[in-house]
């Protein structure tokens, strides 16, 4: 897992912020349109989420990437995040499916914009913050795990 981001993933996630706020939700969106699509069982995972998930998604990503040099600003809604995984069951092994449709709406939602640099700074990025919410997670679980 990767524990911290290279200067050069840094700096471009961090520049790509105000892109990725103006197509946040249409990236939140597609990203749910593929992962469900390609995925139909996860759907089940989401029944009781609320009907703005996807404007969740959209803000927390828009916040990563203009925070992205400031992670502890984050940690908040992440350990909220992290909470609501543990509720779901969610494991490590399923971040790297959502980051592969992730990445594949990004793509498809930016066109042009996505150039293979700014792929790879935010795969990079999203494996820096699944390193995060896992170990959260892993947390989670562990004192949940104790009070049994």
């Amino acid at each position: 897992m990767k524990t911290t981001l290279s200067p050069q993933a840094l700096l471009i996630v961090k520049s790509s912020a105000t892109l990725i706020t103006q197509n946040d939700t249409k990236i939140s969106t597609r990203m749910y349109e593929i992962l469900f699509s390609k995925y139909p069982k996860v759907k089940k995972l989401f029944e009781n989420a609320p009907a703005n998930q996807y404007m969740k998604l959209a803000e927390i990503l828009s916040a990563y990437a203009a925070n992205i040099d400031r992670i502890e600003r984050l940690k908040p809604a992440l350990l909220v995040i992290a909470k609501a995984h543990v509720r779901l069951n969610i494991q490590p092994a399923q971040y790297p499916m959502i980051g592969m449709v992730l990445m594949q709406a990004i793509e498809e939602t930016l066109g042009e914009k996505a150039t293979p640099e700014f792929m790879d700074a935010w795969r990079e990025a999203y494996k820096y913050i699944s390193y995060i919410l896992i170990e959260m997670e892993r947390e989670l679980y562990e004192q949940r795990k104790q009070k049994l």
